[in-house]
């Protein structure tokens, strides 16, 4: 790993320091979200009643590829390091909530890819926020912290909220008006929460229809409900 100009450095805490994330660290970090990502709790629970909707590490790879590029170029994304081992310990990625990269849409709207069904309910997520609060479907408004991730080695050092508070800070200080989270596991409502998020709609996963039939109905507590989080900034 490359050293980081000492300029991108927001804070250290817990042994750990948090920096804007740049594309030095592009790869590095769409490999961490993606293995976070295949633990994603719904996605963990349709499996075991639907083995052919697993989502393995490629599946991961592929989606959130979509949005390295924006999202480390951005100045609003933030990554966690290990110095000592010099190691990505975990990041958050952000993006502008309206942007969709080139067929991202086409592509997660196609029943042939497994993940679909679980962007179609974030898209589901965001419409029926948008009715609460009509300024997040306005440019310019919102941006979304798109996907939070911690690799498994550095679980439990509080680093998801350290990262929340660095997007939030990056993102009041590029002038948008509201921070988003699509929170889909119990972590990460936690630390929404203890950022100072407002809840604006929240979903049993079992009670979203897919095809007009419940679909994730297997999520496994502490997990089980989606949450749309909201901060004014």
């Amino acid at each position: 790993m490359e050293k980081v100009e000492e300029d991108t450095l927001l804070y250290r805490e817990g042994g750990f320091a948090y920096h804007v994330l740049t594309p030095t660290y592009r790869d590095e970090v769409l490999m961490v979200l993606s293995r976070a990502f295949c633990t994603e709790p719904v996605c963990s629970g349709i499996e075991e009643v639907k083995p052919e909707m697993k989502t393995n590490l490629h599946d991961w790879v592929e989606f959130v590829d979509y949005w390295m590029d924006h999202c480390s170029s951005n100045g609003m994304s933030v990554v966690a390091l290990d110095e000592k081992k010099g190691r990505v310990a975990g990041s958050f990625i952000v993006r502008d909530l309206l942007m969709k990269p080139e067929g991202f849409e086409e592509k997660y709207s196609n029943d042939a890819y497994t993940l679909t069904p679980w962007m179609q309910f974030l898209w589901h997520m965001d419409a029926e926020a948008t009715k609460k609060l009509p300024a997040l479907g306005e440019p310019g408004k919102a941006v979304d912290l798109w996907f939070l991730g911690v690799h498994p080695d550095y679980r439990g050092n509080r680093i998801a909220t350290y990262l929340t508070k660095g997007v939030t800070m990056l993102t009041r200080r590029k002038g948008w008006k509201y921070a988003t989270i699509e929170a889909t596991s119990y972590f990460t409502s936690c630390a929404a929460k203890s950022n100072n998020f407002t809840a604006y709609y929240e979903i049993e996963t079992k009670d979203w229809l897919w095809k007009g039939k419940p679909f994730y109905t297997h999520c496994k507590k502490p997990h089980g409900k989606w949450t749309f989080w909201v901060k004014d900034l």
